[in-house]
Protein backbone atom coordinates (compact mmCIF):
# COMPACT_ATOMS: atom_id res chain seq x y z
CA UNK A 1 0.00 0.00 0.00
CA UNK A 2 1.48 3.38 -0.93
CA UNK A 3 2.16 5.75 1.92
CA UNK A 4 -0.32 8.56 2.35
CA UNK A 5 0.83 11.98 1.32
CA UNK A 6 0.65 14.63 3.99
CA UNK A 7 -2.20 17.02 3.58
CA UNK A 8 -1.21 20.45 2.35
CA UNK A 9 -1.79 23.00 5.02
CA UNK A 10 -3.67 25.93 3.50
CA UNK A 11 -5.61 28.85 4.86
CA UNK A 12 -8.18 31.02 3.09
CA UNK A 13 -7.24 34.53 2.13
CA UNK A 14 -9.53 37.52 1.65
CA UNK A 15 -9.92 37.12 -2.12
CA UNK A 16 -11.42 33.62 -1.79
CA UNK A 17 -8.17 31.86 -2.72
CA UNK A 18 -5.88 30.05 -0.36
CA UNK A 19 -2.28 30.25 0.65
CA UNK A 20 0.17 27.80 2.13
CA UNK A 21 0.55 28.16 5.87
CA UNK A 22 4.17 28.37 7.03
CA UNK A 23 4.77 26.18 10.02
CA UNK A 24 7.66 26.37 12.43
CA UNK A 25 10.56 24.68 10.64
CA UNK A 26 10.99 21.89 13.11
CA UNK A 27 7.26 21.07 13.18
CA UNK A 28 6.96 21.15 9.39
CA UNK A 29 9.86 18.73 9.04
CA UNK A 30 8.41 16.51 11.79
CA UNK A 31 4.98 16.54 10.12
CA UNK A 32 6.28 15.74 6.64
CA UNK A 33 8.51 12.98 7.97
CA UNK A 34 6.02 11.25 10.29
CA UNK A 35 2.60 11.82 8.70
CA UNK A 36 2.62 8.81 6.32
CA UNK A 37 3.58 6.41 9.09
CA UNK A 38 0.99 7.80 11.50
CA UNK A 39 -1.70 7.41 8.82
CA UNK A 40 -0.61 3.79 8.29
CA UNK A 41 -0.78 3.12 12.04
CA UNK A 42 -4.19 4.76 12.27
CA UNK A 43 -5.42 2.76 9.29
CA UNK A 44 -4.26 -0.49 10.86
CA UNK A 45 -6.11 0.36 14.07
CA UNK A 46 -9.28 1.89 12.63
CA UNK A 47 -9.76 -0.08 9.41
CA UNK A 48 -10.86 3.04 7.56
CA UNK A 49 -8.56 4.96 5.23
CA UNK A 50 -10.55 8.18 5.52
CA UNK A 51 -10.84 7.73 9.25
CA UNK A 52 -7.11 7.10 9.48
CA UNK A 53 -6.34 10.38 7.75
CA UNK A 54 -8.72 12.20 10.11
CA UNK A 55 -7.08 10.56 13.12
CA UNK A 56 -3.58 11.47 11.89
CA UNK A 57 -4.63 15.06 11.24
CA UNK A 58 -6.11 15.33 14.73
CA UNK A 59 -2.96 13.85 16.31
CA UNK A 60 -0.74 16.33 14.45
CA UNK A 61 -3.08 19.19 15.29
CA UNK A 62 -2.68 18.36 18.96
CA UNK A 63 1.10 18.19 18.51
CA UNK A 64 1.07 21.56 16.77
CA UNK A 65 -1.03 23.19 19.50
CA UNK A 66 1.42 21.99 22.15
CA UNK A 67 4.53 22.18 19.97
CA UNK A 68 6.50 24.18 22.54
CA UNK A 69 6.15 21.25 24.94
CA UNK A 70 6.18 18.39 22.41
CA UNK A 71 9.35 19.52 20.65
CA UNK A 72 11.23 19.18 23.94
CA UNK A 73 10.38 15.45 24.11
CA UNK A 74 13.09 13.00 23.22
CA UNK A 75 10.60 10.86 21.25
CA UNK A 76 8.22 13.25 19.51
CA UNK A 77 7.22 10.58 16.97
CA UNK A 78 6.28 8.20 19.79
CA UNK A 79 4.11 10.91 21.37
CA UNK A 80 2.16 11.61 18.17
CA UNK A 81 1.73 7.88 17.53
CA UNK A 82 0.41 7.37 21.06
CA UNK A 83 -2.11 10.18 20.50
CA UNK A 84 -3.16 8.63 17.17
CA UNK A 85 -3.46 5.17 18.73
CA UNK A 86 -5.58 6.55 21.56
CA UNK A 87 -7.81 8.40 19.09
CA UNK A 88 -8.25 5.25 16.99
CA UNK A 89 -9.04 3.15 20.05
CA UNK A 90 -11.52 5.67 21.45
CA UNK A 91 -13.11 5.89 18.00
CA UNK A 92 -13.56 2.11 17.90
CA UNK A 93 -14.91 2.12 21.46
CA UNK A 94 -17.36 4.85 20.50
CA UNK A 95 -18.52 2.81 17.47
CA UNK A 96 -19.11 -0.25 19.65
CA UNK A 97 -21.10 1.79 22.17
CA UNK A 98 -23.15 3.35 19.35
CA UNK A 99 -23.84 -0.07 17.81
CA UNK A 100 -25.01 -1.45 21.16
CA UNK A 101 -27.25 1.57 21.68
CA UNK A 102 -28.78 1.10 18.23
CA UNK A 103 -29.49 -2.56 18.99
CA UNK A 104 -31.21 -1.58 22.25
CA UNK A 105 -33.24 1.14 20.51
CA UNK A 106 -34.42 -1.10 17.70
CA UNK A 107 -35.43 -3.78 20.23
CA UNK A 108 -37.85 -1.38 21.89
CA UNK A 109 -38.82 0.56 18.82
CA UNK A 110 -42.34 1.89 18.93
CA UNK A 111 -44.65 1.04 16.08
CA UNK A 112 -44.72 3.51 13.22
CA UNK A 113 -47.49 6.03 13.05
CA UNK A 114 -50.64 4.79 11.42
CA UNK A 115 -50.99 6.15 7.93
CA UNK A 116 -53.71 8.69 7.39
CA UNK A 117 -56.94 7.19 6.08
CA UNK A 118 -57.20 7.62 2.31
CA UNK A 119 -60.02 10.12 2.71
CA UNK A 120 -57.89 12.33 5.00
CA UNK A 121 -54.67 11.89 3.03
CA UNK A 122 -55.94 14.00 0.13
CA UNK A 123 -57.14 16.71 2.51
CA UNK A 124 -53.73 16.94 4.27
CA UNK A 125 -51.91 16.90 0.93
CA UNK A 126 -53.90 19.99 -0.05
CA UNK A 127 -53.27 21.55 3.38
CA UNK A 128 -49.52 21.10 2.90
CA UNK A 129 -49.84 23.02 -0.39
CA UNK A 130 -51.27 26.06 1.42
CA UNK A 131 -49.04 28.97 2.44
CA UNK A 132 -47.06 27.94 5.51
CA UNK A 133 -48.91 29.98 8.14
CA UNK A 134 -52.31 28.92 6.81
CA UNK A 135 -51.26 25.25 6.87
CA UNK A 136 -49.95 25.65 10.42
CA UNK A 137 -53.17 27.33 11.56
CA UNK A 138 -55.31 24.57 10.01
CA UNK A 139 -53.21 21.79 11.55
CA UNK A 140 -53.17 23.36 15.00
CA UNK A 141 -56.88 24.25 14.98
CA UNK A 142 -58.32 21.11 13.40
CA UNK A 143 -55.78 18.35 14.03
CA UNK A 144 -54.49 19.46 17.45
CA UNK A 145 -57.93 20.82 18.38
CA UNK A 146 -56.46 24.03 19.79
CA UNK A 147 -58.64 27.09 20.31
CA UNK A 148 -58.10 30.29 18.32
CA UNK A 149 -56.33 31.78 21.37
CA UNK A 150 -54.08 28.72 21.82
CA UNK A 151 -53.26 28.66 18.11
CA UNK A 152 -52.36 32.36 18.29
CA UNK A 153 -49.97 31.64 21.17
CA UNK A 154 -48.27 28.81 19.27
CA UNK A 155 -47.97 30.88 16.09
CA UNK A 156 -46.99 33.99 18.09
CA UNK A 157 -49.54 36.21 16.40
CA UNK A 158 -52.84 37.93 17.15
CA UNK A 159 -56.10 35.97 17.37
CA UNK A 160 -57.45 38.01 14.47
CA UNK A 161 -54.50 36.87 12.35
CA UNK A 162 -55.29 33.23 13.14
CA UNK A 163 -58.93 33.82 12.15
CA UNK A 164 -57.78 35.42 8.88
CA UNK A 165 -55.43 32.51 8.12
CA UNK A 166 -58.19 30.00 8.83
CA UNK A 167 -60.71 31.87 6.68
CA UNK A 168 -58.32 32.08 3.73
CA UNK A 169 -57.35 28.44 4.17
CA UNK A 170 -61.00 27.30 4.27
CA UNK A 171 -61.78 29.16 1.03
CA UNK A 172 -58.72 27.70 -0.70
CA UNK A 173 -59.41 24.19 0.58
CA UNK A 174 -63.04 24.35 -0.50
CA UNK A 175 -62.02 25.46 -3.98
CA UNK A 176 -59.20 22.91 -4.36
CA UNK A 177 -61.23 20.04 -2.92
CA UNK A 178 -64.33 21.21 -4.85
CA UNK A 179 -66.51 21.30 -1.78
CA UNK A 180 -69.92 22.93 -1.73
CA UNK A 181 -69.71 25.64 0.91
CA UNK A 182 -73.30 26.78 0.48
CA UNK A 183 -72.15 30.23 -0.47
CA UNK A 184 -73.43 31.91 -3.63
CA UNK A 185 -70.84 33.04 -6.11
Amino acid sequence: MPAARPARLTAPVGDGGSRVVRLPGSFEHFYLEEYPRVVDLSYALSGSRGGAEDIAQEAFLRAYRDWDRVRSYEHQAAWVRRVAANLATSGLRRKVVEARALVRLTARREPALDPLPASNAEFWRVVRALPQRQAQAVALYYLEDLSIAQTAVVLDCAEGTVKAHLAKARRTLARRLQLDTGEER
